[in-house]
């Protein structure tokens, strides 16, 4: 049990011997999911998805934490030349970027930075990034794992803890949406 940095990588694998349960893997249990989807997830992992690769990006971007961003200087990936240099990119663990994408993960940044409140939320001299928790439930026994986007330090008055989502929509009406869709109030 405890708070522990660690690459992502580990995290995802489930460092916890026997196996742990984070709030990803209990979604995983309940419909419209299901425990042999859970099962099968756990033992091959879960497969790369491109939306994940911006979102990744962006928090490496703000949090200061993550893979490396490669840009690939082509707006299109169709021949096989690109095809081979973007996977190479993937292969070695970097995440790699078309020009507009790399454009517009940099401007998410900034928009953050020079945002009142998220700037001071996420500020790098009051918390730390990519924090791993673990812990055993006391009802159940059941091993846990949580990821936070931002752990403040400890200090007196009320704990905010951050959590940096990418959306197509940030309305409120859009934010609503995907919280649900995703399940991010679970």
């Amino acid at each position: 049990p405890g708070v522990y940095e660690m690459p992502a990588e580990t995290y995802h694998a489930d460092p916890v011997p026997g196996g742990s349960l984070s709030s990803s893997g209990a979604r995983k249990l309940l419909s419209p999911s299901c425990p042999a989807l859970f099962a099968y997830e756990r033992e091959h992992g879960q497969a790369r998805k491109r939306v994940w690769d911006i979102g990744h990006a962006a928090h490496k971007l703000v949090l200061g934490n993550g893979p490396e961003l490669v840009r690939i200087n082509h707006d299109e990936w169709r021949t096989n030349a690109i095809k081979a240099e973007v996977k190479a990119v993937s292969d070695s663990g970097a995440i790699p970027l078309k020009p507009a994408e790399h454009d517009m993960v940099n401007e998410m940044a900034e928009a953050i930075r020079n945002h009142k409140t998220a700037s001071a939320l996420f500020n790098p001299l009051g918390g730390r990034a990519e924090q791993s928790l673990f812990w055993q439930d006391v009802a159940t026994g059941v091993q846990c794992r949580a990821r936070l986007d931002w752990l403040p330090f400890p200090q007196a008055g009320r704990l905010i803890v951050p959590d940096y989502k990418t959306t197509k929509d940030a309305s409120p009406e859009g934010i609503q949406k995907a919280s649900h869709q995703f399940g991010y109030h679970q």
